[in-house]
């Protein structure tokens, strides 16, 4: 099943310190509900754990994400390549992140494109978006908090 997803919101912040905010991976990580243990791993990549629970599946997600392409303080491109290895899910994709002055802040704009294979894609694409809403939501409490902090 394919999976796009485009969010965007403003934030009391420039673009550069965004900048710095969402190109650490580790710490950008933190705002993120569900992203746990991440480690830096060779040539700009990253381990991480996905936690979460949709309809009756709870996940428990190893995921690699590796940074692919990055223009500064504007655009960053990311891919994930994540496998439960229980035949629960599967997934791969890109995840684009654009900055762009907003007013006094920056709006962040998140594009995601994703392959989700397993059981997980049964559910169908609705009521990943409804979680995804919801996890964006917290997102943004963090990350407004991170970047006032």
């Amino acid at each position: 099943m394919l999976l796009e997803i485009a969010k965007e919101t403003d934030v009391p912040a420039s673009q550069e310190v965004c900048w710095e905010l969402v190109s650490d991976v580790p710490r950008l990580s933190g705002c993120i509900p569900g992203v746990s243990d991440v480690r830096a791993l060779e040539g700009g990549s990253y381990a991480a754990t996905i936690t979460d629970k949709l309809g009756p599946f709870r996940l428990q997600l190893p995921a690699r994400i590796s940074i692919v392409e990055t223009d500064p303080p504007r655009r960053l491109l990311a891919e994930l390549q994540g496998n439960e290895g229980h035949g629960l899910a599967r997934v791969q994709g890109r995840l684009e992140t654009a900055l762009e002055p907003a007013g006094d802040g920056t709006r962040l704009k998140l594009n995601m494109h994703m392959e989700v294979l397993g059981r997980l894609a049964s559910l169908g694409a609705t009521p990943m978006r409804r979680r995804t809403d919801e996890i964006f939501a917290v997102f943004v409490e963090r990350l407004r908090k991170e970047l006032s902090g």
